[in-house]
C-alpha cells in the first residue's frame, strides 16, 4: 500500500526518540524499542532471515530502561546503553558494526570500547556506512566507510574496530551527523 502523506503509528505511544536508516526506522517509547522496515542485514536487531519488517515490531528482549538511544545509519543500527557500552547491528561490509570483523550480524556488542570509557554520543546518518562515538571524556572515534576520508583518521582507508578520530577543535562535539562522503561536527 502506497502512503503519499506522513501516518500516525497509533499503537507506540511516548515516543522519546526516532531514527532512520536507508530503509529502516527506529523508535524509542516509554513502552519499548520498536523497529520497521528493511532487515535484508539484521539491522532491526531481530532474525527474520532477512524478510522486511511491515509493522512496528517490539524488540522485547531489550530493556527500555536501560537504554539512551537507538540510531540507524544506511543498513545498520546500534542501541546506545546508559551505562555508555554500545550494541550493532545488521550491514558490516565497511567495518561499520566497529566489533573487529566484516561479517554481517543480527548482535554484537563494541567492545572493549577504547580505554573502557563509555560512549555518550553517536554521530550517524541515513546514508551512510560509517559511525561516530563520543566517549565521555570528549574523545571521537569512528569505524566504517572511509573512501573519501570521512572518518577524518587520516587516510582512505575502511575500518572495522574503532579508531581515533583527528580533530583540531577546541571544543567537546555534542554533535555528529555523517553522509556517504563527509561529517560534521557541531
Amino acid at each position: 500500500v502506497a502512503v503519499d502523506a506522513p501516518r500516525l503509528i497509533e499503537d507506540i505511544t511516548d515516543v522519546e526518540q526516532i531514527s532512520a536508516g536507508m530503509g529502516s526506522s527506529y523508535i524509542k517509547s516509554a513502552g519499548g524499542l520498536y523497529v520497521t522496515g528493511s532487515n535484508t542485514y539484521g539491522q532491526l536487531c531481530i532474525n527474520t532471515r532477512g524478510e522486511n519488517v511491515l509493522t512496528p515490531a517490539l524488540l522485547d528482549d531489550v530493556n527500555v530502561e536501560i537504554v539512551a538511544s537507538i540510531e540507524g545509519i544506511k543498513s545498520s543500527s546500534y542501541i546506545l546503553f546508559n551505562d555508555g557500552s554500545v550494541g550493532a547491528c545488521g550491514r558490516n561490509n565497511f567495518g561499520q558494526l566497529g566489533d573487529g570483523t566484516n561479517e554481517d550480524l543480527v548482535r554484537t556488542v563494541i567492545a572493549p570500547l577504547p580505554d573502557d570509557v563509555g560512549i555518550e554520543v553517536l554521530g550517524v546518518g541515513p546514508s551512510s556506512d560509517s559511525i561516530f562515538f563520543v566517549n565521555q571524556n570528549g574523545d571521537v572515534y569512528a569505524t566504517g566507510l572511509n573512501d573519501s576520508g570521512q572518518l577524518g583518521v587520516g587516510d582512505t582507508d575502511d575500518r572495522n574496530s574503532l579508531s581515533l578520530v583527528l580533530l583540531d577543535i577546541d571544543e567537546r562535539p555534542v554533535k555528529v551527523s555523517a553522509s556517504g562522503s563527509h561529517t560534521m561536527f557541531r
